[in-house]
């Protein structure tokens, strides 16, 4: 499982930055913008140096420092989340594996965000979507991981409320979140 994991992530990198290769020699100069769906979807390529779409949208430029630290923290709290996500759902057979691909889709987003700050000098963005945003995969496996996030939080709510007043106080007491941080963040209880 631990080989196959870093082979997706790898490969989710190697996709991208191939991708933004291949565009940066044929497609960046000159500028090119091509109609996929009018109205919808456009292939735009640009380079978006203030290194984040929070930056970009404020047009302030991020020193390349901050943005690499950023992206550390970014590995730390998906670590963390995927832990405790793991920890609160060990007994669930039935979605064992989207923990995983989760996790596989948020490193594989923030680790090309970094290649992307350090090598590029920010990202290469080329899918214009509705006129009002330019992103890359990069972006779109983030999106892909909040999504299955959202996805994993909504099916442990629908679980946890269907206990009993009882099975949610002693469910609260074994995998509450001071509990894992006091047992050292384990994966299972």
């Amino acid at each position: 499982m631990k080989r196959r994991f870093v082979i997706l992530v790898f490969l989710l990198i190697i996709v991208d930055q191939s991708i933004k290769v291949y565009i940066s020699k044929f497609y960046m100069e000159p500028h090119v913008h091509v109609t996929v769906i009018d109205g919808v979807l456009n292939f735009c390529p640009m380079q978006n140096k203030n290194l984040g779409w929070i930056p970009n949208m404020l047009g302030y430029m991020m020193p390349v420092h901050m943005a690499v630290l950023l992206d550390v923290i970014a590995v730390l709290l998906t670590a963390a989340a995927y832990r405790y996500l793991k920890f609160c759902s060990f007994d669930w057979e039935k979605y064992k594996n989207l923990s995983a691909i989760f996790l596989a889709m948020f490193l594989s987003g923030i680790f090309c965000g970094l290649i992307d700050n350090i090598f590029w000098g920010g990202s290469i963005d080329y899918i214009r979507l509705f006129d009002w945003f330019t992103f890359d995969l990069k972006d779109f496996y983030i999106a892909v991981g909040e999504a299955l996030v959202l996805f994993y939080l909504i099916i442990f709510l629908i679980r946890y409320y269907k206990l009993t007043k009882e099975e949610r106080k002693e469910h609260d007491k074994n995998l509450g979140f001071f509990r894992w941080l006091k047992l050292g963040l384990p994966l299972k209880p």
